[in-house]
């Protein structure tokens, strides 16, 4: 701080600190408005995939931009009532997208949020003032693994009421794109099989493989093979989609492949809910949070060097600086 005295000898200098100190400001009001506006993005994301057959990509692009301008914030916030309320502002931007939900779904949702938000930040802050150099990945684990958990949940509060309608994760459309990979994939090992075009052609290639290596049909004239392969197929057809009984879906043989699969997953989702009762919905969504937090933790480590980048980039632009500075404490000896 300079003095009256200091002022008037050298104001050339302390104009140009006012100005270092006002730039900092914006930076720092900048970053947490940013703060604010990816943690919308995640919550809109999530919102629209629950209701609107938003891409899962989508949610996981809103999911790493709001995690990294989080790290971010830790390293340049400050842990004042301004942190606090930059938290708050973020929990309730995720959770606002739902504000038609039972307000006491929405107000537990809430609170959880911006408990573990306020814990990852905290703690993550606390072992970077305990460090004599700056712990990057330490820190960012810190309060990557709880911010991880606290987005989780909410995911997993949110959707738990919906659970009755739809146990399975994912929405058709989703699981759609989902199939499509990974039918490429199976493409690899059994060439014969036609994944990706409709249920029929499906079950008609399944009854070919199936009947190709027996001798009696190969001895049989192509009428007798074609009706043959026609039965074979329709026993099929009625044996897997006996499990989608209960499932919203219905299924015809021109319909995509993926919607059999979908029907019947979720057929047999619905069925297993029927039998279990209240506590169907308990184990599966032990089930998902299990899964999920398994996949966060993965997610953590690559978002660790994802956030590395950013603030390695923010370094280089002078956004930010690395600086030095002597500190007096007490300690106890003998």
């Amino acid at each position: 701080m300079t003095t009256p005295e200091e002022h008037l000898i050298n104001p050339q200098r302390n104009g140009l600190a006012i100005s270092a100190r006002r730039a900092a400001k914006i930076k720092l009001l900048t970053l947490d408005v940013l703060a604010v506006l990816t943690a919308a993005w995640f919550g809109l994301s999530y919102y629209g995939y629950l209701t609107k057959g938003f891409p899962v990509w989508a949610l996981l692009a809103s999911l790493v931009a709001f995690s990294t301008v989080s790290v971010l914030e830790v390293f340049l916030a400050e842990p004042t009532l301004r942190a606090w309320l930059v938290l708050f502002l973020e929990s309730a931007a995720i959770v606002g997208f739902f504000w038609r939900a039972d307000w006491r779904v929405l107000a537990v949702t809430w609170a959880v949020v911006l408990v573990f938000l306020g814990w990852g930040y905290f703690s993550a802050r606390r072992r970077l003032a305990n460090s004599i150099e700056i712990p990057f990945f330490g820190t960012a684990a810190e309060g990557l693994g709880k911010l991880t958990t606290g987005l989780l949940l909410f995911m997993i509060l949110i959707y738990a009421p919906k659970a009755g309608n739809n146990p399975l994760v994912v929405s058709q459309k989703s699981f759609g794109t989902f199939f499509d990979w990974a039918s490429g994939v199976a493409n690899g090992f059994y060439p014969e099989l036609s994944f990706n075009g409709s249920f029929g052609n499906f079950s008609q290639s399944v009854a070919r493989m199936e009947l190709k290596n027996n001798p009696n049909f190969q001895n049989l004239n192509p009428d007798q093979q074609n009706a043959v392969i026609a039965a074979q197929t329709t026993q099929f057809e009625q044996g897997f989609l006996q499990n989608a009984a209960t499932s919203s879906v219905t299924v015809a043989t021109s319909s995509p492949t993926s919607d059999a699969f979908y029907s019947v997953l979720q057929g047999m989702a619905g069925a297993w809910q029927s039998e279990a009762g209240g506590w169907f919905i308990v184990g599966w969504i032990a089930v998902i949070f299990i899964a999920l937090r398994s996949v966060g933790v993965v997610f953590v480590w690559i978002e660790e060097f994802v956030a590395l980048v950013f603030y390695e980039l923010l370094l280089a632009t002078g956004f930010m600086k690395i600086q030095e500075e002597e500190h007096v404490r007490e300690v106890i000896g003998f």
